[in-house]
C-alpha cells in the first residue's frame, strides 16, 4: 500500500516544512504544489530529498489547486494507493500518524478517513486560545482516478461512489495567528462572495465588484488586488465601502464583509483609519 501525502503551498516556507518534516518518516511520497512562491519555498523544496514538487501558478482558485495534486499523486511516479492532505497550517498529532497505516488497513468499507480539528490561536509565539472544535475532516482518503474538488474557495471533495467515512479518534491542530482570520474571511469574500460561496447573492459583493471594476476597469483576482491592498492609500471609492463594510450583520458570510475593514484598516495600514472608527468594537 502506497501512501502519499500532498499540500498546496505558496510563500508559506516555514509552516511547509514543518508540515513535511512532521510526516515525512509515515508516508512514501510527498507531493508539494506551489502557487509560484517568490520566497525561498522553491528552491528549498528542489533541494529537499523525498519531496516532489510541481509549479501551477495560482490563479485564485482553490480546487483547482488541490486537483492539481491529486492528479501528481495518482498520474505520477507509480501512483498511490492512498492520500494524506493538510494545508500549511494543520499539523498532525504524533498520535494521528503513528497509527494511521494500522487504520488504513482496517478501513473497509470506509474510503474516507476523518481527524478531529483542534483550532489554535496564537499571538506572535504564544498560544491564546486551544479548542477542541468537535468537528471531523476527511484528510485522509483512498485514491481513485478522477476525484476532484469543486467549490470555490470552500471546496468538497468529490470521489466516485460519494465518500464513505469514518472519524478516527486522532487529532490535526489548525494553527493560525489570532488576526489571521481577518485577511482570509477577506480573500474568501473577495473569491466567492464570503460564507457558502454565496457570489451574486451576497448584494455587498456586487457592489464590491462594481466599484473595484469601476476604479481599475475591470474586477481583479485576489492575486491581483492584494499587492494594491497592502501598498496602501487605495481609491477613496473603495474606503467609502470599507467604511460601510464594518457595520453589515445578518447572515452567513457577513464577518467575511467586516473582515475586509478590519484587513485593510487595522492589519495591513492602522494609520489609515479614521480616528472616529479607531477603537470600534466590531465582531
Amino acid at each position: 500500500m502506497k501512501l502519499t501525502y500532498c499540500m498546496m503551498t505558496w510563500n508559506r516556507l516555514y509552516d511547509t516544512m514543518k508540515c513535511i518534516e512532521r510526516v515525512k518518516p509515515y508516508v512514501d511520497r510527498i507531493v508539494i504544489v506551489d502557487g509560484g512562491s517568490t520566497d525561498d519555498t522553491i528552491p528549498t523544496l528542489r533541494n529537499y530529498e523525498g519531496v516532489e514538487l510541481y509549479i501551477h501558478p495560482w490563479a485564485d482558485n482553490f480546487p483547482e489547486q488541490r486537483t492539481n495534486y491529486l492528479k501528481h499523486a495518482g498520474e505520477d511516479n507509480g501512483g498511490t494507493d492512498w492520500i494524506l492532505v493538510s494545508d500549511p497550517d494543520e499539523l498532525f498529532s504524533k498520535e494521528a500518524l503513528e497509527n494511521m497505516r494500522e487504520e488504513i488497513d482496517q478501513a473497509e468499507p470506509y474510503n474516507m478517513l476523518a481527524f478531529e480539528s483542534n483550532s489554535v490561536s496564537m499571538h506572535g509565539p504564544k498560544i491564546v486560545n486551544h479548542s477542541h472544535d468537535k468537528y471531523w475532516k476527511g484528510l485522509l482518503f483512498k485514491y481513485n482516478p478522477g476525484m476532484h474538488y469543486i467549490g470555490n474557495p470552500h471546496e468538497t471533495l468529490i470521489i466516485n461512489g460519494g465518500p464513505r467515512v469514518k472519524n478516527l479518534p486522532y487529532r490535526y491542530y489548525h494553527i493560525k495567528q489570532q488576526n489571521i482570520t481577518w485577511h482570509r474571511g477577506f480573500r474568501n469574500f473577495h473569491i466567492g462572495g464570503g460564507g457558502p460561496n454565496l457570489g451574486d447573492k451576497n448584494k455587498y459583493w456586487i457592489e464590491y465588484k462594481s466599484i473595484l471594476t469601476e476604479v481599475f476597469g475591470e474586477f481583479y483576482s485576489w492575486h491581483k488586488i492584494e499587492p494594491i491592498l497592502l501598498a496602501g492609500n487605495i481609491d477613496q471609492r473603495i474606503k467609502d465601502w470599507l467604511f460601510n463594510a464594518r457595520k453589515v450583520t445578518g447572515f452567513d458570510g457577513s464577518s467575511e464583509v467586516r473582515e475586509s475593514y478590519k484587513t485593510y484598516f487595522r492589519l495591513y495600514h492602522p494609520e489609515e483609519e479614521p480616528e472616529e472608527f479607531k477603537g470600534e468594537h466590531i465582531e
